[in-house]
């Protein structure tokens, strides 16, 4: 079912593009300046450096929690926190998030192999607490935390007012890889070594699979939490979304494929059963039914 036509009204009464825009615009400027700043001073101040760009990493969440503090006050920003934070989504959709990454990963290094290549071997292995260790600082320091409260907990969901999820998850798709542009000008960072063309199909391929998977789970933002930080854990355990050099692009470009196949599934799917009060979490205390 779409969501749209007022599902959002516990936002506040803003213009639904002045919303937008004021996330956006606060996103944007405040990871690129971050980003920037942590490049110029890296060489010198490396500490400082890598902790100015993991702050500059939770643009979106930051951006996300001002213009709902804005517009909506107080009351409104506790009551997005207790949608965005619902725990109760079922261990399917959080089984489905951690290893359709693996999936999608596993198969890409295997095809790559197939056709004569090779997979450089991770530390991370067949060591277990080490895979453990590299997922949560993944979760807390590698974007999944300051990205996702802001992506999809409010981006998304005010995007569907307007619009079906499906072209939803496209715009944000655009966006997402578009916050990402400075990091490919940087040096040492995972972007610096795939083509932004590349780069680009993959991350409104992933929109899709994100947005499904939070209207399938009435608007929580732990299952997208689980799946960005398993989409990053696991190709530092199966090193084939970025080689280390950035020489071989195959195995990158044949998960980018399938994810993109996954996605156009996804688009021609059934729409997810998402009910239009399900993103108010106090309908039933507001007098409105």
């Amino acid at each position: 079912m779409q969501v749209n036509n007022g599902s959002m009204t516990h936002y506040g009464k803003s213009n639904f593009y002045s919303r937008l825009l004021a996330f956006f615009a606060l996103t944007f400027a405040w990871s690129w300046i971050c980003w920037l700043l942590a490049a110029t001073c890296r060489p010198q101040l490396p500490t400082l450096g890598t902790v100015l760009f993991i702050v500059g990493s939770f643009g979106p969440g930051i951006a996300a929690i001002a213009v709902v503090r804005y517009t909506s006050g107080q009351g409104g920003l506790r009551r997005w926190l207790r949608r965005s934070l619902q725990w109760r989504v079922g261990w399917r959709w959080l089984a489905l998030s951690f290893f359709s990454p693996l999936a999608v990963i596993a198969l890409a290094a295997a095809m790559h192999i197939a056709l004569g290549g090779v997979i450089a071997p991770s530390p991370a292995s067949g060591h277990v607490l080490l895979a453990v260790v590299i997922f949560g600082q993944i979760l807390l320091l590698g974007g999944p935390l300051g990205e996702e409260f802001g992506w999809r907990g409010y981006a998304l969901p005010v995007l569907q007012e307007r619009y079906s999820w499906r072209v939803a998850s496209l715009i944000l798709g655009v966006a997402w890889g578009a916050w990402h542009l400075p990091l490919f000008y940087i040096a040492d960072t995972a972007q610096r070594h795939i083509p932004f063309g590349l780069f680009m199909p993959s991350t409104m391929a992933l929109s899709v699979l994100f947005a499904w998977l939070f209207n399938c789970t009435r608007g929580s933002v732990l299952p997208a939490l689980v799946l960005h930080t398993a989409i990053n854990a696991w190709a530092v355990v199966i090193p084939v979304i970025v080689m280390p050099d950035g020489s071989n692009l195959r195995p990158y470009g044949l998960a980018v494929g399938l994810l993109v196949l996954v996605a156009l599934g996804l688009l021609c799917s059934a729409t997810p059963t998402l009910r239009r009060r399900s993103l108010k979490p106090n309908a039933q205390n507001s007098g409105k039914r």
